[in-house]
């Protein structure tokens, strides 16, 4: 597959897959309201967390020995749907044993559907869109994934009492995760080979992906809380309605940090194969680079998201301008940092990214007890926003000590830069045409 077509197929699939992650995303807000959407997506923040905990990040070791070719691919998927099975059984005993020990209460039973779903769904997409992207294949996975978010979409008006009611739809809400994870994997083994029984990675190989996976666990679980764990402080000092609001906010911020992710690892191996000398160079291009998009992109919000917000997510959601207003210095600090933390990432110094989050995290927890009672979403959001500057200025003075750069060279923005991000791409992407 050529440059430029592979580049394209990756941007539009992803870009098709997110939209209707939006689409959908925005008719359950309009739908439920702000009260009641928080509620189930504050459910879903919840699941996420039991999914990033239970799977130990094995889907990084999955991934990374895919892409490799290390170990036979089919192993290796065989291995997912086993360790998928495996942490769901684990999930529902232990919801089973914390209901039936008075750990957590009676009520919660009715989301073992919810829950399982969701766990096992969502490794099943996460294993096998990696294993999809590693065989350079962008189109079929997010194609099937958008297609059941349609779906889901065009059910939503059939819940006032139609076809179903409304709780009905939660249900089938959750159920789509299980189907997109389901039939990803279906597809998997359709295109490329059946599965062999009994035939998973030998134990040397499972040795390396879990080395790899418990490297990843703990800088990715210390991710999910610096971006989620003001969730926790919001759903109980403020209202249902202000949750739902700041959820929304949240939910915006992470879509507009879907780019610098995507830009950030296609153009790493370009940035680990230059040499030390222009390394920090790159790194600072990419940075640059992302920082000027996203003053425009956040200086656009600004202008317009008084009104667009609830335009968009319905009139309930007249809360969510302020708190975004407050968030939007993090946001910048934040996307500045993704060729950073993928650098540190890639030459296994990852403990540097472990450090710098706990020390976020801190920050956050202390500011979110401090402030969020008093101050409500704004506070949170506050804090979240001097959290993400404080991760920026904390990691990025590590990284310039190291690579002798001064703040001058690393900040200053230039025409040229797009050029030079352009050309780090092709560089990037040249060994495959």
């Amino acid at each position: 597959m050529k440059l430029r077509s592979l580049i394209y197929q990756s941007v539009l699939w992803r870009g098709i897959y997110f939209a209707s992650v939006l689409l959908l995303n925005i008719m359950i807000a309009r739908y439920y309201e702000a009260s009641y959407s928080g509620l189930i997506y504050f459910v879903v923040n919840n699941f996420a967390l039991i999914v990033a905990i239970s799977g130990l990040s094995m889907e990084s070791g999955v991934a990374y020995y895919t892409a490799s070719g290390e170990v036979p691919v089919l192993k290796l998927a065989n291995f997912s749907v086993l360790w998928t099975l495996f942490s769901t059984i684990v999930v529902f005993i232990l919801l089973e044993v914390s209901i039936y020990a008075g750990f957590i209460p009676e009520s919660y039973a009715q989301q073992f559907f919810p829950a399982v779903c969701y766990v096992s769904g969502c490794m099943l997409v996460n294993f096998f869109t990696a294993a999809f992207y590693a065989k350079k294949n962008f189109a079929l996975p997010n194609m099937l994934l958008a297609l059941i978010n349609i779906v889901l979409v065009a059910l939503i008006p059939f819940s006032n009492g139609l076809l179903f009611s409304s709780q009905t739809y939660i249900n089938i809400f959750f159920a789509g995760f299980l189907i997109q994870g389901v039939l990803t994997a279906i597809l998997f083994y359709a295109k490329y080979g059946r599965p062999a029984l009994f035939k998973i990675p030998v134990k040397r190989d499972l040795i390396k992906i879990a080395k790899y996976s418990f490297v990843a666990f703990s800088a990715n679980i210390l991710f999910f809380l610096v971006y989620r764990i003001d969730y926790w402080f919001v759903e109980y000092y403020c209202s249902a309605t202000a949750l739902g609001n700041y959820i929304q906010v949240s939910k915006l911020a992470q879509t507009l940090f879907i780019l610098p992710s995507i830009i950030a690892s296609a153009v790493f191996p370009s940035i680990i194969g230059s040499g030390e000398s222009r390394i920090s160079e790159k790194i600072a291009i990419i940075a640059r680079v992302l920082l000027l998009i996203y003053v425009f992109v956040c200086l656009g919000l600004a202008a317009t998201g008084f009104w667009l917000f609830p335009f968009i997510f319905g009139k309930t959601f007249n809360e969510m301008y302020t708190s975004f207003l407050l968030l939007i210095p993090g946001v910048l600090a934040l996307v500045m940092l993704y060729p950073v933390t993928a650098y540190y990432a890639g030459v296994k110094r990852i403990k540097i990214n472990v450090i710098t989050l706990c020390f976020t995290l801190g920050v956050i927890i202390a500011g979110n007890m401090i402030i969020t009672p008093r101050y409500g979403i704004n506070g949170a959001a506050t804090v979240s926003s001097i959290g993400y500057i404080f991760y920026h200025i904390f990691l990025l003075s590590v990284f310039r000590k190291e690579n002798s750069i001064s703040y001058l060279r690393f900040y200053k923005i230039s025409m040229a830069d797009f050029y030079q991000l352009k050309q780090m791409i092709v560089e990037n992407w040249k060994p495959r045409l």
